[in-house]
């Protein structure tokens, strides 16, 4: 009689490599060790395990992303509510003579409330790195996606500070034994860590925001970069028709459909910017996709009527269309964020300037403390100023939280740092009011220490924000994914040349829609194609830097860049001329010829190279980093945006020139 025995196996599915949507078929068998009969075996069933698709994987992220978000709103809630209840029971608290069993009851439940919110937080956090571990299995992220995942989840592991939780913990073992007073001061603090807390919970909701409609753009662009690829190639096989008409109809059914789930896509994707305390420049890419639309409508009836030929060329223009509109969404991005990061690295200028000020006017007020008796009118004046000192940094602390809410690289500890200063500057206030000056004299020291602290790490920030622009506009990363360069978010600068005949080619469609009486481009096309150009302008004067370091400057590249920036200036005033149209076609061949030179120089290099290999003249190590330095200023000054009026950008130039002269 057999015997049934159960036992456990683990096998690891990753080893297989499977991909979205792939299937697997597998059984299990078993021998025994009947050596004197022979090993007699038993196998399951033919079992199947089935990959999620893109579809799927991203119908299921987007679904836990809404759940963390709707838990991160809970949280908040939550947490506002317990801080209101905190000071409600202060307020009680200070009309009673002790602390009776009711209190420390109502206390305790505070606590657990604390506590669960904790949890609450742990299971977010939780939740954010599943679906973090899902994305890697259908997508290769974008790098800056990713560093921000990951920043984003350590603010969530240290949003409760190590300082909140020793407190929860002294509060709970004391419960029993504090009096009134020493429970007013421990809740006064839990209110100071409470407020910090639901500051840093805010935060962390506003990023998150801002990261999944990041993520969803870019899926967007992958998406319409690949259906460009499919189109293209559907085009070419219908034109050279070695397929069926059935199996060619079908394919390009299925474009449609995923076409169809892109506009979808953009319409989500519109809603979720609506839902950021700032939105963003998106774009309207309405038109475009009705452009799309049409093409890809006009395609499939011709291919019913077996008019192959009009069917291809149809075809081909709608991938044309999707490669354009993925790359005028990715230069936005970049452009947007450009743009945000120069006027966050402003504001974060003024923010420094104003903890240096407040600084300076901490320790002068620290010394008139010191000659100002505590009985005469004039230690009441200066009073009086270090309440003034405090709504002054109120200021700051509101500047700094709007900025925190865009700033990923403003770590926790800064919020902390925040706390400290405020801490510190009410205890000073409530040492002067009771007249103990050397008390308040220490608090005032620890103030401006804290102050001075919070302007490091600050600066810090800043100088980290201005390294990431300047290597934002560096050439090889001029723009993210454009005409479907892969997954890297690079262009190689050799191919410099596609994106300016994507431009063109948008100006020209741009151009026949004016003249056929369809009306012009909007003013957001406008911005849109000058922003393009003002790109490709940069990435040149970046290629043209790195020449003229190594003595190889391009009186040609000089050349084409002068043309771009009379480009831009047309587009920023809303013209399309012949005489434009021109110049833009005069841009993309001259940039083929340089390309092709190029490309020939490295080829003579190159065969020069296996003959004889020369030393390379390098620039000083000290003087290399501080011309580096000085370049990255200029550089940030030398955004200028394409709003600026023509006079008002030449004295931008001008200015400019004079620093490169110092």
């Amino acid at each position: 009689e057999g015997k049934q025995l159960e036992f456990d196996h683990t096998f690891d599915i990753h080893e297989l490599g499977l991909k979205p949507g792939d299937e697997v078929t597998y059984y299990f068998e078993v021998y025994d060790n009947d050596g004197v009969n022979g090993s007699k075996s038993a196998r399951t069933n033919l079992m199947a395990y089935s990959m999620p698709t893109v579809d799927e994987f991203e119908a299921m992220a987007e679904e836990n992303d809404e759940k963390i978000k709707q838990d991160l709103k809970k949280t908040l809630e939550e947490s506002r509510k317990i801080q209101d209840d905190m000071k409600k029971m202060r307020e009680k608290l200070l009309q009673e003579n002790d602390l009776d069993w009711q209190s420390r009851k109502e206390l305790e439940k505070l606590l657990e409330r604390q506590k669960e919110l904790e949890k609450q937080i742990e299971q977010a956090r939780q939740a954010f790195k599943e679906n973090r571990k899902n994305q890697e299995e259908y997508s290769e992220m974008d790098e800056e996606i990713m560093e921000k995942q990951e920043k984003l989840e350590q603010m969530m592991e240290e949003v409760m500070s190590d300082e909140m939780k020793e407190l929860m913990r002294q509060i709970e073992e004391l419960l029993q034994e504090l009096g009134k007073d020493e429970a007013l001061e421990m809740m006064e603090d839990m209110e100071l860590s409470d407020e910090q807390l639901e500051k840093e919970l805010d935060r962390m909701l506003e990023l998150f925001k801002q990261l999944e409609l990041e993520q969803e753009m870019q899926q967007a662009i992958d998406k319409l970069q690949e259906l460009a690829k499919e189109q293209e190639e559907l085009s070419e096989e219908t034109e050279q028709g070695e397929k069926g008409q059935e199996e060619l109809e079908k394919e390009q059914e299925d474009i449609d459909k995923e076409f169809q789930k892109v506009r979808e896509k953009m319409e989500n994707i519109e809603k979720k910017n609506q839902e950021l305390e700032q939105p963003r420049e998106l774009g309207d890419r309405e038109e475009q996709m009705e452009d799309i639309q049409e093409d890809i409508d006009q395609s499939q009836q011709q291919l019913e009527q077996n008019q192959n030929q009009k069917a291809s060329e149809s075809q081909k223009n709608a991938s044309q269309k999707m490669k354009d509109m993925a790359e005028a969404m990715s230069m936005m991005m970049q452009s947007g964020e450009m743009e945000q990061m120069q006027e966050d690295i402003q504001a974060l200028r003024q923010l420094l300037e104003n903890l240096v000020g407040l600084s300076f006017g901490q320790e002068e007020l620290i010394d008139k403390f010191n000659l100002a008796d505590i009985n005469t009118p004039r230690y009441v004046e200066l009073v009086q100023e270090q309440f003034k000192l405090k709504d002054d940094f109120r200021l700051i602390e509101d500047s700094l939280q709007a900025l925190s809410k865009r700033v990923f690289q403003i770590e926790s500890y800064v919020t902390e740092k925040v706390t400290e200063v405020k801490d510190n500057m009410k205890e000073s206030l409530d040492d002067l009011e009771e007249r103990r000056k050397p008390q308040a004299s220490d608090h005032q020291q620890r103030t401006m220490k804290n102050v001075n602290d919070l302007a490091l790490m600050l600066s810090e920030v800043m100088n980290q924000m201005q390294q990431q622009m300047s290597s934002m506009m560096s050439g090889n990363q001029m723009c993210n994914n454009p005409g479907g360069q892969g997954q890297s978010g690079k262009v190689p600068k050799d191919k410099m040349s596609q994106g300016q005949k994507s431009l063109n080619e948008q100006m020209k469609q741009m151009k026949e829609r004016m003249e056929k009486g369809m009306g012009g481009p909007s003013s957001k096309e406008f911005a849109e194609m000058a922003a393009r150009q003002a790109a490709m302008r940069k990435a040149l004067k970046e290629k043209q830097k790195k020449l003229q370091e190594q003595g190889k400057g391009s009186k040609e590249l000089q050349e084409l860049m002068d043309q771009m920036d009379k480009a831009e200036e047309d587009l920023v005033n809303k013209r399309l001329t012949n005489e434009m149209m021109k110049r833009q076609q005069d841009i993309l061949t001259r940039l083929l010829e340089h390309e092709k030179a190029e490309r020939q120089r490295e080829y003579d290099e190159q065969r020069q190279a296996e003959q004889a290999t020369q030393q390379e003249r390098r620039i000083p190590p000290s003087l290399e980093e501080y011309i580096k330095k000085r370049e990255a200023e200029i550089e940030m000054f030398k955004a200028v945006s394409p709003a600026l009026k023509p006079y008002y950008k030449s004295l931008v130039e001008q200015y400019l020139k004079s620093l490169k002269a110092e």
